[in-house]
């Protein structure tokens, strides 16, 4: 396990027994490699040289430049984030722990408690991934099912119905390889006036008898094929 401690310049300006960083350091240690940084900057361009599993965050105020700092690095690099501040903004806090990927210890984070706090916070993130990745898993499927029903009018508009509509959609998909989603965006790209001089789509067969989306024929060429 790799882990970065950022210590903030007001942490260190109230040392508490049992709570020094060369404690905390020494317990990260013993589960494999750990650095210590104590300004924003370092700590963003080292995530950008490094790929880290654990960033405690140690600071006597939950400021506004952490706060971001935290943002920034659950958008580019999620990873298990603990934050242990003695003074915070309420409805700030709240909001960085939306997400559920964020553990938070309040007031003093003893040494022999860092560990079941990592633990816990592992457990914490290991959840909140799942589950935001099953939100982003049912997000795309919406996604794809509104991009084929948008597909299969535009087909339908040539006289075809609907199940001959998903099924040319389906076939011209398999032919280049793509999924249903993909092949029924290049439709809709095609059909838009915005992104294809070619209006309204037109659907030929070729020579052995599988639909064509895109070609340029004239529509009544397509019917009575």
């Amino acid at each position: 396990m790799r882990s970065l401690i950022f210590c903030d310049s007001s942490f260190s300006a109230v040392p508490v027994v049992d709570c020094e960083v060369v404690q905390y350091q020494a317990c990260l240690a013993a589960f494999g490699h750990v650095t210590v940084l104590t300004s924003v900057s370092q700590v963003e361009q080292r995530l950008h040289q490094q790929t880290f599993d654990t960033l405690l965050i140690l600071t006597d105020t939950l400021h506004a430049q952490i706060q971001a700092l935290i943002q920034r690095t659950l958008t580019s690099k999620p990873m298990v984030i603990v934050v242990n501040a003695k003074t915070w903004q309420q409805t700030a806090l709240t909001e960085l722990l939306d997400c559920g990927r964020i553990t938070f210890i309040p007031e003093i984070l003893s040494v022999n408690r860092l560990t079941s706090v990592i633990s816990l916070a592992q457990a914490r993130f290991d959840a909140a991934s799942k589950t935001l990745a099953e939100f982003k898993r049912l997000d795309d499927e919406i996604r794809s099912i509104k991009l084929l029903s948008q597909a299969k009018l535009i087909v339908m508009a040539q006289g075809f119905d609907e199940t001959k509509a998903h099924q040319i959609i389906q076939q011209q998909a398999m032919q280049k390889g793509l999924s249903l989603a993909q092949m029924s965006a290049q439709i809709i790209a095609v059909a838009s006036p915005q992104k294809s001089q070619v209006s309204p789509v037109t659907i030929a067969m070729s020579k052995d008898g599988a639909p064509h989306v895109g070609a340029v024929i004239p529509k009544v060429d397509m019917l009575s094929s």
